[in-house]
């Protein structure tokens, strides 16, 4: 059987096939490099949660940002929170104020809860920190109720930030003002 066709048509798939985004994976957490911006983000939630933790930074750590993302268990779920619901960020059980700092990002993203950008430095710090678990709740003002949409382990978020930081040429510790 003569291989060097295949062998030949092998040679020139690389070439011509769409160019792969740069990875790594560490416990929990992942990190990879898109074009410009590098993504550190959750790659599962705990029983009974849902959704991923992101942090995003474009080349030399600008525009850096954080975000939940959530993951409807169905498609005919209504929006998970009103934009007037409170963010609840809680590191190993106890609530820090960094909540405070994120918002419902709105009709453009109905799933998405976005930290305003100043603070992305102080969240890296704390799930850093993070001995067991990093929780994202909301306070459903309608319900009166307060809701743990997900939780996540912090196994492997530094050493997906630091790949990150490599793939972006950046030092997370001192992320430039955006």
């Amino acid at each position: 059987m003569n291989l060097r066709p295949y062998a030949l048509l092998l040679a020139f798939l690389p070439a011509s096939a769409p160019v792969a985004a740069a990875t790594f994976s560490s416990g929990d957490w992942e990190a990879a490099r898109i074009g410009g911006t590098c993504l550190v983000y959750t790659n599962a939630a705990a029983r009974d949660t849902s959704g991923s933790l992101q942090f995003s930074f474009d080349a030399k750590g600008y525009n850096a940002g954080f975000s939940y993302e959530y993951a409807p268990y169905t498609d005919n779920e209504e929006d998970p929170w009103s934009e007037t619901d409170l963010v609840e960020i809680t590191i190993d059980g106890e609530d820090i104020w960094l909540g405070e700092e994120m918002f419902p990002v709105g009709q453009s993203d109905p799933n998405s809860l976005a930290m305003t950008g100043g603070f992305v430095k102080e969240m890296i710090a704390v799930v850093a920190n993070a001995e067991r678990t990093v929780d994202i709740s909301v306070e459903r003002e309608s319900l009166g109720e307060t809701w743990l949409y997900g939780r996540f382990s912090p196994v492997g978020f530094k050493e997906s930030l630091a790949k990150a930081a490599e793939m972006c040429d950046f030092n997370p510790a001192s992320l430039p003002e955006s």
